[in-house]
Protein backbone atom coordinates (compact mmCIF):
# COMPACT_ATOMS: atom_id res chain seq x y z
CA UNK A 1 0.00 0.00 0.00
CA UNK A 2 1.18 3.23 -0.42
CA UNK A 3 0.27 6.11 1.55
CA UNK A 4 0.52 9.82 1.89
CA UNK A 5 0.76 11.72 4.42
CA UNK A 6 0.00 15.74 5.03
CA UNK A 7 3.04 17.21 6.29
CA UNK A 8 1.71 20.83 6.06
CA UNK A 9 1.90 21.31 9.82
CA UNK A 10 5.24 20.35 10.20
CA UNK A 11 7.02 23.61 10.74
CA UNK A 12 9.23 25.52 12.98
CA UNK A 13 7.40 26.77 15.78
CA UNK A 14 4.53 24.37 15.84
CA UNK A 15 1.88 23.21 18.60
CA UNK A 16 -0.11 20.81 18.96
CA UNK A 17 -1.57 19.27 15.72
CA UNK A 18 2.04 19.55 14.52
CA UNK A 19 3.34 17.28 17.47
CA UNK A 20 0.67 15.06 16.70
CA UNK A 21 1.66 14.84 12.91
CA UNK A 22 5.01 14.45 13.52
CA UNK A 23 4.88 11.74 16.68
CA UNK A 24 1.78 9.91 13.89
CA UNK A 25 4.17 9.78 11.32
CA UNK A 26 7.44 8.48 12.69
CA UNK A 27 5.47 5.88 14.69
CA UNK A 28 3.75 4.74 11.36
CA UNK A 29 6.99 4.98 9.22
CA UNK A 30 8.66 2.21 12.17
CA UNK A 31 5.69 -0.32 11.65
CA UNK A 32 4.34 -0.13 7.57
CA UNK A 33 7.79 -1.80 6.76
CA UNK A 34 6.05 -3.13 3.98
CA UNK A 35 4.27 -0.45 2.66
CA UNK A 36 5.45 3.25 0.85
CA UNK A 37 4.86 5.70 2.85
CA UNK A 38 5.28 9.86 1.35
CA UNK A 39 4.88 12.93 3.14
CA UNK A 40 3.92 15.85 1.08
CA UNK A 41 3.42 19.63 1.78
CA UNK A 42 3.52 22.84 0.15
CA UNK A 43 6.87 24.04 2.41
CA UNK A 44 9.84 22.14 4.01
CA UNK A 45 9.41 19.70 6.58
CA UNK A 46 11.02 20.61 9.99
CA UNK A 47 11.24 17.72 12.54
CA UNK A 48 12.26 17.42 16.00
CA UNK A 49 14.84 14.00 14.26
CA UNK A 50 15.89 13.39 10.51
CA UNK A 51 12.69 11.27 9.39
CA UNK A 52 13.25 7.23 8.52
CA UNK A 53 15.25 7.24 5.11
CA UNK A 54 12.48 5.55 3.67
CA UNK A 55 10.39 7.48 4.12
CA UNK A 56 9.64 9.73 1.18
CA UNK A 57 9.31 13.57 1.45
CA UNK A 58 7.39 15.37 -1.46
CA UNK A 59 7.62 18.81 -1.53
CA UNK A 60 5.39 21.49 -4.19
CA UNK A 61 7.12 24.67 -2.86
CA UNK A 62 4.09 27.35 -3.10
CA UNK A 63 3.64 30.50 -1.88
CA UNK A 64 0.06 30.04 -1.51
CA UNK A 65 -1.26 29.70 1.82
CA UNK A 66 -2.02 25.87 2.72
CA UNK A 67 -5.22 26.38 2.43
CA UNK A 68 -5.12 27.26 -1.18
CA UNK A 69 -2.65 24.74 -2.18
CA UNK A 70 -4.48 22.26 -0.45
CA UNK A 71 -7.24 22.14 -2.80
CA UNK A 72 -5.29 23.70 -6.21
CA UNK A 73 -2.05 21.91 -6.28
CA UNK A 74 -2.64 18.80 -3.71
CA UNK A 75 -5.01 16.90 -5.97
CA UNK A 76 -2.61 16.98 -9.04
CA UNK A 77 0.68 15.73 -6.59
CA UNK A 78 -1.34 13.49 -4.98
CA UNK A 79 -2.36 11.68 -8.44
CA UNK A 80 1.12 11.97 -9.66
CA UNK A 81 1.75 9.51 -6.72
CA UNK A 82 -0.48 7.13 -7.30
CA UNK A 83 -1.10 6.95 -3.53
CA UNK A 84 -3.43 4.41 -2.39
CA UNK A 85 -4.84 6.54 0.85
CA UNK A 86 -4.17 10.01 2.19
CA UNK A 87 -4.07 10.82 5.36
CA UNK A 88 -4.99 14.61 6.12
CA UNK A 89 -4.17 15.34 10.15
CA UNK A 90 -5.83 18.87 10.68
CA UNK A 91 -8.88 19.08 9.52
CA UNK A 92 -9.58 19.66 5.96
CA UNK A 93 -8.86 17.67 2.73
CA UNK A 94 -8.49 18.33 -1.05
CA UNK A 95 -11.99 18.21 -2.88
CA UNK A 96 -10.13 17.38 -6.02
CA UNK A 97 -8.95 13.92 -5.07
CA UNK A 98 -11.06 10.46 -5.74
CA UNK A 99 -7.79 8.98 -3.63
CA UNK A 100 -9.44 7.71 -0.28
CA UNK A 101 -8.62 10.05 1.96
CA UNK A 102 -8.49 10.02 5.95
CA UNK A 103 -9.02 13.20 8.08
CA UNK A 104 -8.14 14.02 11.52
CA UNK A 105 -11.00 16.67 13.25
CA UNK A 106 -9.67 17.24 16.49
CA UNK A 107 -12.51 18.78 17.77
CA UNK A 108 -15.53 20.56 16.70
CA UNK A 109 -14.57 23.86 18.25
CA UNK A 110 -15.17 25.60 15.06
CA UNK A 111 -18.72 24.99 14.96
CA UNK A 112 -19.05 25.02 18.92
CA UNK A 113 -17.22 27.88 20.25
CA UNK A 114 -17.19 29.99 17.22
CA UNK A 115 -16.25 33.09 19.23
CA UNK A 116 -13.20 30.95 20.66
CA UNK A 117 -11.59 31.49 16.84
CA UNK A 118 -10.70 34.61 14.56
CA UNK A 119 -13.63 35.28 12.16
CA UNK A 120 -11.40 34.71 9.29
CA UNK A 121 -10.55 31.27 10.58
CA UNK A 122 -14.50 30.45 10.96
CA UNK A 123 -15.38 31.71 7.41
CA UNK A 124 -12.43 29.93 5.74
CA UNK A 125 -11.87 26.75 7.69
CA UNK A 126 -15.23 25.53 9.07
CA UNK A 127 -16.82 25.29 5.87
CA UNK A 128 -14.05 23.22 4.39
CA UNK A 129 -13.81 21.26 7.44
CA UNK A 130 -17.61 20.71 7.42
CA UNK A 131 -16.77 18.98 3.52
CA UNK A 132 -14.14 17.13 4.84
CA UNK A 133 -16.47 15.05 7.60
CA UNK A 134 -18.77 14.36 4.92
CA UNK A 135 -16.58 13.33 1.77
CA UNK A 136 -13.94 11.45 3.79
CA UNK A 137 -13.43 8.02 3.61
CA UNK A 138 -12.74 7.70 7.38
CA UNK A 139 -12.90 10.47 10.15
CA UNK A 140 -9.91 10.08 12.95
CA UNK A 141 -10.79 11.74 16.37
CA UNK A 142 -8.86 11.78 19.62
CA UNK A 143 -11.50 10.78 22.31
CA UNK A 144 -14.79 9.54 22.90
CA UNK A 145 -16.11 13.06 23.47
CA UNK A 146 -14.87 14.23 20.56
CA UNK A 147 -16.23 11.55 18.57
CA UNK A 148 -19.80 12.39 19.99
CA UNK A 149 -19.83 16.18 19.16
CA UNK A 150 -18.83 15.41 15.35
CA UNK A 151 -21.10 12.50 15.24
CA UNK A 152 -24.11 14.63 16.81
CA UNK A 153 -23.06 17.91 14.82
CA UNK A 154 -22.89 15.98 11.23
CA UNK A 155 -25.50 13.89 11.71
CA UNK A 156 -22.91 11.06 10.47
CA UNK A 157 -22.75 7.03 10.80
CA UNK A 158 -20.77 6.46 14.02
CA UNK A 159 -18.69 3.51 12.40
CA UNK A 160 -16.95 6.23 10.21
CA UNK A 161 -15.23 7.91 13.02
CA UNK A 162 -12.70 5.90 14.62
CA UNK A 163 -11.25 7.12 18.03
CA UNK A 164 -7.58 7.09 18.49
CA UNK A 165 -6.01 8.72 21.53
CA UNK A 166 -2.84 11.00 21.58
CA UNK A 167 0.04 10.21 23.35
CA UNK A 168 2.65 12.13 25.46
CA UNK A 169 6.61 11.34 23.00
CA UNK A 170 8.87 9.20 24.69
CA UNK A 171 11.02 12.13 25.88
CA UNK A 172 8.18 13.09 28.69
CA UNK A 173 9.47 11.84 31.71
CA UNK A 174 10.42 11.54 35.16
CA UNK A 175 14.21 13.33 34.86
CA UNK A 176 16.65 12.72 37.75
CA UNK A 177 19.54 15.02 36.44
CA UNK A 178 19.99 17.72 37.86
CA UNK A 179 22.23 19.24 35.78
CA UNK A 180 19.64 19.04 32.95
CA UNK A 181 16.60 20.53 35.55
CA UNK A 182 18.90 23.64 36.12
CA UNK A 183 19.88 24.30 33.20
CA UNK A 184 16.27 24.71 32.31
CA UNK A 185 15.36 26.53 35.83
CA UNK A 186 18.36 29.20 34.97
CA UNK A 187 17.49 29.55 30.94
CA UNK A 188 13.46 30.58 31.71
CA UNK A 189 14.03 32.25 35.26
CA UNK A 190 11.36 29.64 36.91
CA UNK A 191 10.97 29.82 40.96
CA UNK A 192 11.75 27.18 43.28
CA UNK A 193 7.84 27.07 43.21
CA UNK A 194 6.00 27.76 40.30
CA UNK A 195 2.79 26.72 39.01
CA UNK A 196 2.56 25.99 35.19
CA UNK A 197 0.40 26.40 32.29
CA UNK A 198 1.24 25.09 28.53
CA UNK A 199 -0.81 25.82 25.75
CA UNK A 200 -1.39 28.26 22.99
CA UNK A 201 -2.51 31.70 24.66
CA UNK A 202 -5.78 31.94 23.19
CA UNK A 203 -9.33 32.78 24.43
CA UNK A 204 -10.65 29.01 25.25
CA UNK A 205 -7.70 27.86 27.23
CA UNK A 206 -9.23 30.37 29.58
CA UNK A 207 -6.09 32.13 30.81
CA UNK A 208 -7.36 34.46 32.47
CA UNK A 209 -9.59 32.96 34.86
CA UNK A 210 -6.41 31.20 35.66
CA UNK A 211 -4.60 34.15 36.54
CA UNK A 212 -7.85 35.85 38.65
CA UNK A 213 -7.72 32.84 40.54
CA UNK A 214 -3.40 32.68 41.12
CA UNK A 215 -3.84 36.79 42.19
CA UNK A 216 -6.48 36.21 44.48
CA UNK A 217 -4.54 33.82 46.31
CA UNK A 218 -1.10 35.80 46.35
CA UNK A 219 -3.11 38.88 48.03
CA UNK A 220 -4.65 36.58 50.49
CA UNK A 221 -1.00 35.43 51.32
CA UNK A 222 -2.26 31.43 50.70
CA UNK A 223 0.25 31.21 47.78
CA UNK A 224 4.43 32.49 47.11
CA UNK A 225 4.42 30.71 43.85
CA UNK A 226 5.11 32.00 40.45
CA UNK A 227 3.00 31.29 37.92
CA UNK A 228 4.46 30.38 34.44
CA UNK A 229 2.71 30.35 31.31
CA UNK A 230 4.07 28.18 28.41
CA UNK A 231 3.40 28.80 24.53
CA UNK A 232 2.99 31.39 22.05
CA UNK A 233 0.59 34.46 21.91
CA UNK A 234 -2.11 33.40 20.14
CA UNK A 235 -5.49 35.18 18.88
CA UNK A 236 -6.44 37.76 21.06
CA UNK A 237 -4.00 37.67 23.50
CA UNK A 238 -2.21 40.64 23.91
CA UNK A 239 -4.92 42.05 26.56
CA UNK A 240 -3.42 39.75 28.97
CA UNK A 241 -0.92 41.29 29.73
CA UNK A 242 -3.12 44.75 30.88
CA UNK A 243 -4.89 41.87 32.87
CA UNK A 244 -1.71 40.51 34.89
CA UNK A 245 -0.73 44.56 35.66
CA UNK A 246 -4.69 45.52 36.98
CA UNK A 247 -4.67 42.49 39.26
CA UNK A 248 -1.06 43.77 40.62
CA UNK A 249 0.94 40.14 39.99
CA UNK A 250 3.43 41.43 37.37
CA UNK A 251 6.52 40.51 39.62
CA UNK A 252 4.73 36.82 40.03
CA UNK A 253 3.53 35.65 36.54
CA UNK A 254 5.89 34.62 33.55
CA UNK A 255 4.99 34.20 29.99
CA UNK A 256 8.35 32.42 28.90
CA UNK A 257 6.72 32.27 24.74
CA UNK A 258 7.29 29.39 22.47
CA UNK A 259 9.48 26.78 23.65
CA UNK A 260 11.60 24.41 22.00
CA UNK A 261 10.71 20.71 22.34
CA UNK A 262 13.54 19.99 24.09
CA UNK A 263 13.25 22.20 27.19
CA UNK A 264 9.86 21.42 27.51
CA UNK A 265 9.78 17.89 29.56
CA UNK A 266 12.13 19.81 32.62
CA UNK A 267 9.74 22.35 32.38
CA UNK A 268 7.19 19.86 33.68
CA UNK A 269 9.44 18.19 36.13
CA UNK A 270 10.12 21.55 37.60
CA UNK A 271 6.56 22.57 37.93
CA UNK A 272 5.40 21.85 41.32
CA UNK A 273 1.97 21.19 39.75
CA UNK A 274 0.62 21.92 36.18
CA UNK A 275 -3.14 23.23 35.93
CA UNK A 276 -4.87 23.66 32.38
CA UNK A 277 -8.33 25.25 33.14
CA UNK A 278 -9.21 25.05 29.07
CA UNK A 279 -12.93 25.63 27.96
CA UNK A 280 -13.02 22.59 25.35
CA UNK A 281 -10.83 20.18 23.98
CA UNK A 282 -10.73 17.06 22.03
CA UNK A 283 -7.73 15.29 23.53
CA UNK A 284 -5.79 18.30 25.69
CA UNK A 285 -2.04 16.57 25.40
CA UNK A 286 -0.41 18.94 27.68
CA UNK A 287 -2.13 17.29 30.37
CA UNK A 288 -0.89 13.52 29.54
CA UNK A 289 2.77 15.27 28.88
CA UNK A 290 2.73 16.53 32.36
CA UNK A 291 1.52 13.19 34.19
CA UNK A 292 4.27 11.43 32.48
CA UNK A 293 6.47 13.61 33.92
CA UNK A 294 5.19 13.41 37.59
CA UNK A 295 3.54 16.45 37.69
CA UNK A 296 0.25 16.51 39.42
CA UNK A 297 -2.46 18.33 37.55
CA UNK A 298 -5.52 20.19 37.94
CA UNK A 299 -7.68 20.85 34.74
CA UNK A 300 -11.19 22.18 33.87
CA UNK A 301 -14.06 19.87 34.60
CA UNK A 302 -15.21 19.08 30.56
CA UNK A 303 -15.69 16.18 28.94
CA UNK A 304 -12.76 15.57 26.90
CA UNK A 305 -9.94 16.48 30.12
CA UNK A 306 -12.68 14.01 32.23
CA UNK A 307 -11.85 11.48 30.03
CA UNK A 308 -7.93 11.30 29.52
CA UNK A 309 -7.39 12.45 32.60
CA UNK A 310 -9.50 10.21 34.43
CA UNK A 311 -9.03 9.85 38.15
CA UNK A 312 -5.25 11.00 38.20
CA UNK A 313 -6.56 15.07 38.37
CA UNK A 314 -8.31 17.42 40.27
CA UNK A 315 -11.27 18.67 38.22
CA UNK A 316 -13.07 22.10 38.92
CA UNK A 317 -15.60 24.13 37.11
CA UNK A 318 -13.04 26.22 34.71
CA UNK A 319 -14.67 29.14 34.68
CA UNK A 320 -14.95 29.54 38.77
CA UNK A 321 -12.16 31.58 39.45
CA UNK A 322 -12.76 30.98 43.35
CA UNK A 323 -13.05 27.09 43.21
CA UNK A 324 -9.72 27.05 40.99
CA UNK A 325 -7.87 28.95 43.45
CA UNK A 326 -9.07 27.02 46.19
CA UNK A 327 -7.99 24.28 44.27
CA UNK A 328 -4.25 25.33 43.41
CA UNK A 329 -3.92 26.00 47.65
CA UNK A 330 -5.17 23.01 48.76
CA UNK A 331 -2.34 21.05 45.95
CA UNK A 332 0.34 23.60 47.09
CA UNK A 333 -0.11 22.75 50.52
CA UNK A 334 -0.45 18.72 50.72
CA UNK A 335 2.54 16.90 49.71
CA UNK A 336 1.04 14.04 50.29
CA UNK A 337 -1.87 15.00 47.92
CA UNK A 338 0.24 16.64 45.43
CA UNK A 339 2.71 12.86 45.47
CA UNK A 340 -0.43 11.02 45.40
CA UNK A 341 -1.76 12.82 41.86
CA UNK A 342 1.54 12.60 40.56
CA UNK A 343 1.57 8.58 41.18
CA UNK A 344 -1.89 8.19 39.45
CA UNK A 345 -0.69 10.41 36.97
CA UNK A 346 2.07 8.65 36.01
CA UNK A 347 -0.08 5.22 35.87
CA UNK A 348 -2.19 6.85 34.05
CA UNK A 349 0.14 8.43 31.11
CA UNK A 350 0.81 4.75 30.31
CA UNK A 351 -2.47 3.64 29.12
CA UNK A 352 -1.59 5.78 26.18
CA UNK A 353 0.93 5.00 23.19
CA UNK A 354 2.12 6.52 20.16
CA UNK A 355 2.91 2.89 19.05
CA UNK A 356 -0.94 1.81 19.71
CA UNK A 357 -2.13 5.13 18.41
CA UNK A 358 0.56 4.62 14.47
CA UNK A 359 -1.15 1.06 14.59
CA UNK A 360 -4.49 1.72 15.02
CA UNK A 361 -4.41 4.22 12.51
CA UNK A 362 -2.63 1.98 9.70
CA UNK A 363 -5.37 -0.04 10.04
CA UNK A 364 -8.13 2.54 9.49
CA UNK A 365 -5.67 3.24 6.00
CA UNK A 366 -5.65 -0.12 5.18
CA UNK A 367 -9.99 -0.06 5.97
CA UNK A 368 -10.16 2.60 3.70
CA UNK A 369 -8.06 1.74 0.97
CA UNK A 370 -10.57 -1.73 0.75
CA UNK A 371 -13.41 -0.23 0.93
CA UNK A 372 -12.68 1.79 -1.94
CA UNK A 373 -12.04 -0.53 -4.07
CA UNK A 374 -14.89 -1.46 -5.51
CA UNK A 375 -15.92 2.08 -6.74
CA UNK A 376 -12.29 2.79 -8.36
CA UNK A 377 -12.94 -0.44 -10.33
CA UNK A 378 -16.61 0.42 -11.29
CA UNK A 379 -15.16 3.64 -12.28
CA UNK A 380 -12.35 2.33 -14.35
CA UNK A 381 -14.79 0.10 -15.79
CA UNK A 382 -17.41 3.22 -16.91
CA UNK A 383 -14.04 4.86 -18.53
CA UNK A 384 -13.16 1.69 -20.90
Amino acid sequence: MHIAFDGTTLRPGRTGVGYYTEHLLRHAAEQCLDDELSVVSNAPIETIDPLPARVRKHVSPSLLPRLVWMQTQAPRLLRRLGADVVHFTNGMLPLGTNIPAVVTIHDMSLTMYPAFHPLRRVVLNRPFVNVAATRASAIITVSDSAKRDIVRLYGIDAERVHVVHEAAAPSFRVIREPFELQRVRERYGLAERFILYVGTIEPRKNLPTLIEAFARRRRSGDLSHQLVCVGPYGWLSRDIEALIERLGVVDSVRFTGYVPFADLPAIYNLAEMFVFPSIYEGFGLPVIEAMACGTPVITGRVAALNEVAGDAAACVHPLDADSLGAAIVTLASNRDGREELARRGLQRARHFSWDRAAAETLAIYRLAAATAVPSRAAAAALQS
